[in-house]
């Protein structure tokens, strides 16, 4: 008797299971999903992308995410439509702000902390601050620059901006416990912060150079 119940519920099982595949199908071909070797494909984001921000970024989807990354609906939306050249200008933008903000988590640790850091926190810090300043002005110049059409002037204003916020490393590098490279323990947590905002800030860095040089080519000469 149990065997038969079982088989019975077995042939149920199935049969509902068998219902499904047309349903499965249906949904597949509803919402264009491809189908390979019997297993749905789910399409990348990046099939949506605009050609310009595909072109800007040279199909790089570091760059494209980067781009996208952190913008309200009307950012996005822009990007829709942009030109290269305002592709170009909202890059530089994005990273401009990101520059700003962690050159503001060191202006605030210099100015409010300034008593709980130790004289060679204070001293790391304030080598940091005198590169992120004029990094970011640079920046502010390279916007102008490309506003103006002026993309190689944007380029070289860029590649100085990048070279200070690399001099600021070998300070935060020293203030670590280890020598190890890969080792992200600093001596306190001050340091830490500014390090890791700075380490997160220069993943990218390189992104609005290139869409630069991108600009820079595809502009009539």
């Amino acid at each position: 008797m149990m065997a038969l119940i079982s088989f019975s519920m077995s042939r149920r099982s199935n049969n509902f299971l068998i219902n499904l595949i047309p349903l499965a199908f249906f949904i597949c071909l509803t919402l264009q999903l491809p189908i390979v070797k019997g297993r749905v494909q789910i399409q990348p984001i990046n099939n949506n992308v605009p050609p310009n921000v595909a072109k800007a970024c040279n199909n790089n989807n570091e760059c494209i995410s980067w781009l996208q990354a952190d913008r309200s609906k009307d950012d996005l939306d822009s990007l829709q439509k942009a030109d290269l050249k305002t592709i170009g200008f909202l890059a530089l933008k994005k990273i401009e702000q990101e520059a700003t903000n962690v050159s503001t988590v060191v202006r605030m640790k210099l100015l409010n902390d300034s008593d709980k850091l130790s004289p060679d926190t204070q001293q790391a810090l304030s080598d940091c601050n005198d590169h992120f300043i004029p990094a970011i002005e640079l920046i502010n110049d390279a916007v102008d620059a490309t506003v103006n059409n002026a993309f190689e002037d944007a380029i070289n204003y860029y590649t100085i901006a990048i070279t200070d916020f690399e001099v600021c490393y070998p300070r935060l590098k020293a203030m670590r416990t280890s020598n190890e490279v890969d080792v992200g323990d600093y001596v306190d947590h001050h340091i830490a912060e500014v390090a890791n905002a700075r380490n997160n800030l220069v993943k990218f860095i390189h992104i609005p150079l290139d869409v630069l040089k991108v600009v820079a080519a595809s502009s009539p000469h």
